[in-house]
């Protein structure tokens, strides 16, 4: 299994995306304040949970535990590093660490788009 570490500037936001476009405004987060790290699951066509909200400088760990390769990619540009296909096949996983408070949705572009399909988001929240 290889690891592929990554450390993100995370994007700023008041809950409606970061200015992506992406309007977060009523969506429930599954609450995983207060943990160190945090693990979403990328299976076949989702990622699991598909939002959640954590703690600034939370790591998570991004779970390729479908059966085809996956990416991760910010839909603001330089929200955080991108997870590339080729590095994000079955069984491999990449870590984000999100330092900064705001929301940064995410997608999947060979299984969706950035605002349909295998999409997804963090809320970052000051301690």
């Amino acid at each position: 299994m290889v690891t592929v570490a990554v450390l993100a500037l995370s994007g700023c936001g008041d809950g409606d995306g970061g200015g992506s476009g992406v309007d977060l405004s009523s969506t429930k987060f599954t609450d995983m304040t207060g943990k160190d790290t945090v693990v979403v699951d990328a299976v076949d066509n989702s990622f699991k949970p598909r939002y959640i909200e954590i703690t600034a400088g939370t790591t998570v760990t991004f779970r390729n535990d479908g059966r085809n390769p996956h990416n991760v990619l910010a839909v603001e540009k330089g929200a955080f590093e991108d997870i590339e296909t080729e590095d994000f096949k079955p069984k491999v996983e990449a870590k984000i660490t999100f330092d900064e408070p705001g929301d940064v949705p995410y997608y999947c572009s060979l299984h969706g788009s950035k605002t349909k399909g295998m999409t997804g988001a963090v809320r970052v929240v000051d301690e």
